[in-house]
């Protein structure tokens, strides 16, 4: 059986997509908590837990029959994402509960005792979280595929070939990928679903753990804080050079005025 995880916009409205299922009559059954919606077919095994981070992880749903589903849930999302960031999982029913890499394929396993929901969703929030990482990385990515061109001009050719406004721009994307990483996602607590449930918070931990996502959180901001000390230098730089540039002016407009004094003082 097949877990699959998406990050497919910034947020999804639970609200309003919660409604549209409702509106579906009895085909689908919906219960919303402030950040998840748990949807689950009638009489079928498919799971869906949608967050409102912008992600989902749906159990028991072959990867070439999800994309309707996807498209259903994108109409209830604001900025939905041009690319696609998801992670493949594969589970099974066994005596014990764990996560480790499969024997024969390139595939990571997941390991339940039975189809209890309540352990699924404490997984699902730890794979929501690593494929929101995901979504991070592949933006941090684009961001270094971006200015790369820039910094090396500046280290190849001892110019910088771009305006203040464009380092100004690069900064504010910078500041912005930051904020969207540590003021409006949260990587580096645990979501507090698990106060009220703290039993089944050793399955999110067991999931954090596996996807490395404070370690991979962390790196992300470290490569952030290269780049933007980075593009601060470049933007002192050109202010120096703006600066010099305003004092060479003045100096010859002083100079001028001296040169055109003294003539009329002789003449």
């Amino acid at each position: 059986m097949e877990c699959l995880s998406f990050c497919i916009a910034n947020t999804i409205d639970l609200a309003r997509l919660d409604a549209h299922f409702k509106s579906l009559g009895k085909r689908y059954h919906s219960v919303r908590s402030r950040d998840v919606l748990k949807l689950t077919e009638t009489g079928g095994e498919k799971l869906f837990h949608i967050f409102n981070n912008g992600t989902l992880v749906v159990w028991g749903v072959k990867r070439h029959r999800i994309s309707p589903y996807l498209d259903m849930i994108r109409q209830f999302s604001d900025r939905p994402i041009s690319f696609l960031v998801h992670d493949e999982f594969s589970y099974v029913l066994d005596e014990k509960i764990a996560i480790e890499p499969h024997d024969y394929f390139d595939v990571d396993c997941i390991t339940l005792t039975d189809d209890d929901e309540e352990v699924k969703l404490a997984f699902s929030y730890g794979l929501s979280q690593s494929v929101k990482l995901q979504y991070f990385e592949r933006k941090l990515e684009k961001l270094i595929e971006k200015y790369t061109p820039m910094i090396h001009a500046q280290s190849q050719h001892g110019k910088l070939p771009a305006s203040r406004k464009q380092i100004r721009a690069a900064i504010a994307d910078i500041i912005n990928a930051n904020a969207e990483l540590n003021l409006i996602s949260n990587f580096l607590y645990h979501p507090k679903y698990f106060w009220q449930h703290p039993t089944l918070e050793e399955y999110y931990i067991m999931i954090e753990r596996y996807m490395h996502i404070q370690r991979r959180a962390h790196a992300i901001n470290h490569r952030l804080d290269k780049l933007n000390e980075i593009f601060e230098m470049f933007n002192s730089y050109l202010e120096n050079r703006h600066a010099m540039n305003l004092e060479i002016t003045v100096i010859l407009l002083i100079s001028i005025e001296i040169i055109s004094s003294v003539l009329n003082f002789h003449f």
